[in-house]
């Protein structure tokens, strides 16, 4: 089977960068819906569940990772042509945070400074490379390679909180960050063409005073959406997303959910900032959905597997 094409236009190209490809068009130029399949959505996350109903029926087999790892033999495809978006190999990648900071790091990701430490001299030697007065600076971040959805991170404020956490556990399985007291948090969906989603984390009211307040995630944040006035994107908004590009590309992802911190638009003084100072906390490939996170994962990820389909 050749590229999908629509009437006379030579390659499909994924919406909204040109019109897409109707399913009533396929079947005409590849004739009967007996040859379109729904795409295999490898994924435990039960908001994901709905993504299986609502996929189009596409002509070509394909697989949809989202935080999954398990390996599928393609059967089904002569030579293997199955389609398949986020590989075992990116998700490993991306799961684990010591591997997804060192591919960060090889691309030059604005992400925070970060150091592995075997023992409690380390850590503190360690971060203490990135401050000015050769000091270590509180308070520190200790994650877990393997903690999801604020589980898995401490937040260290002093040399005796260090020593103290350190026992009994395995420092290798952690990485030992900077704390960046930004004051918003974003989160972009990308692929390698941009940002095609972008909400804003928002502390609710009653965990405002909450000792875990520091990181926010479902349970205690509401989601702003960009056309909400309180969305308050940053001037330098292009530069965030460029990152936010590179930490999925850097991991091999097709598609992520990066998570950031970012400074106040404006100063104390009122003063609007040209460029805010912000840093890629993690890029995320099952991220959680409500309804309109379906919808806009629905429509980008059928463009991405024609896409990929097409450049094979």
């Amino acid at each position: 089977m050749g590229k999908i094409i629509r009437k006379v236009t030579p390659k499909v190209v994924a919406a909204p960068r040109a019109a897409v490809i109707a399913q009533r068009e396929m079947s005409q130029v590849l004739g009967s819906r007996r040859n379109f399949y729904r795409p295999m959505i490898r994924s435990r996350h039960p908001s994901h569940a709905p993504l299986r109903e609502v996929m189009e029926r596409l002509p070509f087999r394909s697989v949809i990772r989202m935080g999954s790892t398990t390996e599928l033999e393609d059967v089904f495809t002569a030579n293997g042509t199955r389609v398949e978006l986020n590989s075992a190999d990116a998700i490993r990648n991306s799961s684990s945070k010591i591997k997804m900071k060192e591919c960060f790091t090889e691309a030059n990701v604005n992400t925070a400074s970060w150091i592995r430490a075997s023992t409690p001299e380390a850590i503190i030697e360690g971060m203490s490379q990135f401050s000015e007065s050769g000091e270590i600076s509180y308070p520190i971040v200790a994650k877990h390679a393997y903690g999801s959805r604020g589980t898995g991170n401490t937040l260290l404020k002093s040399e005796l909180e260090i020593r103290e956490w350190c026992v009994g556990k395995n420092l290798e399985s952690h990485v030992f960050e900077k704390f960046y007291n930004f004051n918003k948090e974003y989160r972009l969906h990308v692929t390698k063409n941009g940002c095609f989603y972008a909400c804003r984390k928002m502390l609710k009211s009653e965990f405002k005073d909450h000792p875990n307040a520091w990181q926010r995630h479902d349970d205690n944040c509401v989601w702003i959406l960009q056309e909400n006035e309180n969305f308050d994107k940053p001037s330098n908004w292009d530069q965030i997303v460029e990152h936010c590009v590179k930490a999925l590309v850097s991991c091999g992802l097709d598609f992520g959910a990066c998570d950031l911190r970012v400074q106040n638009s404006h100063t104390s003084e009122g003063i609007i900032r040209e460029n805010c100072e912000f840093i890629v906390v993690e890029i995320n490939s099952a991220p959680s959905f409500g309804d309109v996170t379906l919808e806009k994962y629905k429509n980008e990820l059928r463009n991405l597997l024609i896409d990929k389909y097409n450049e094979r």
